[in-house]
């Protein structure tokens, strides 16, 4: 763990601090918004600086990964709040405290060049699916928290809010079963096949299961039972996270997607 004297550094550290000076004057709208706002510019700043600096589009490993999914929770809980009438400031700049601690701390920032496998033209459709796919799958998470307590679903606020989750849902499901199908044609220009069953392969498949499963007990039951729905999402979190960090990360998985 340690601070980055950079440039980098420091677009990511005023990210960071806008973000959590949002959390922290919540209940003052006003302030918390320019806050919110603030952040959202100085994410923007960083992520096209480490583009600049790299000569890339920065999305080769999760330092960059990071970076990117900074950007998007600004104008999603802006979405939130004109299509659903929900502020999401609190749950959304808590992620972004959470995505950007590791991105200012613990890791490295150092320029890489591109191997070969990523110098193709699906590189940024591929991972920019799955980088707005994973924010909004992580955020329908915390949206649906609710639902773990929810008695009456005939509530108005929480039939609201359960339409938000499913609006979410199904924006992340189309980008990550569209990055899955992009993954599968990079496969095949690059390596000659659709499907190699890598562990980061297999994880993203079984991710995708665990939501394809929400819809089909969304379908069955609608919002009468929110608590399993609840459950499936959050599992589906998990499989995400672990993704992310330790599929991504640890030497007990090494595969062709090791360029984190």
């Amino acid at each position: 763990m340690s601070i980055k004297f950079t440039v980098q550094g420091l677009l990511i550290y005023c990210t960071f601090a806008c973000f959590l000076l949002t959390l922290l004057s919540w209940r003052r709208v006003k302030p918390s918004r320019v806050f919110w706002f603030a952040g959202f510019l100085a994410a923007c700043l960083s992520l096209c600086w480490r583009g600049i600096h790299t000569g890339h589009p920065p999305m080769q490993n999760l330092f960059e990964f990071f970076l990117c999914m900074a950007v998007v929770f600004w104008p999603l809980s802006q979405w939130n709040r004109w299509k659903n009438g929900l502020d999401t400031r609190l749950s959304d700049a808590a992620l972004g405290v959470l995505i950007l601690f590791p991105a200012g701390f613990v890791f490295d920032e150092s320029v890489r060049l591109l191997p070969p496998a990523l110098q193709s033209p699906i590189f940024v459709p591929h991972v920019g699916s799955y980088v707005a796919a994973y924010v909004l799958l992580a955020r329908a998470t915390i949206l649906a928290f609710p639902f773990w307590k929810a008695t009456d679903a005939a509530d108005a606020a929480l039939q609201r809010r359960a339409d938000a989750v499913h609006q979410t849902v199904a924006c992340g499901f189309f980008l990550m079963t569209l990055g899955l199908l992009l993954g599968s044609v990079w496969g095949q220009l690059c390596w000659g096949h659709y499907w190699a069953w890598d562990p980061k392969e297999m994880w993203s498949l079984a991710t995708w299961m665990i939501y394809a499963a929400y819809f089909h007990y969304h379908l069955q039951h609608g919002i009468t039972r929110p608590r399993p729905l609840f459950l499936l999402l959050a599992t589906g979190l998990l499989f995400i996270i672990l993704t992310l960090t330790w599929i991504n990360l640890s030497r007990l998985f090494t595969g062709m997607h090791s360029y984190a």
